[in-house]
């Protein structure tokens, strides 16, 4: 995958497959973003929260919603 959809004419090669999942995810959901109907904010700001979500994967910002989804997840609580 090259970055260009993100920077313009510059390219640059995604090696990692982690890296180039979440970029394909934060694009995604930035597309979806662009075409919400006008007046369902709701939807704009859910499609917004994915994309910054998944570039904070990138940037290893840790998010309170990760770290409940791994314990969830992983350890079973409530079972």
């Amino acid at each position: 995958m090259y970055v260009s959809a993100f920077f313009g004419a510059e390219s640059g090669l995604i090696t990692r497959e982690r890296h180039r999942h979440a970029l394909q995810e934060a694009q995604a959901a930035l597309g979806r973003a662009i075409k919400v109907i006008p007046g369902r904010e709701e939807i704009l700001a859910e499609e917004l929260r994915l994309a910054s979500r998944a570039l904070g994967r990138l940037t290893g910002k840790v998010d309170v919603e990760d770290i409940l989804d791994v314990i969830f997840r992983d350890f079973c609580i409530g079972k």
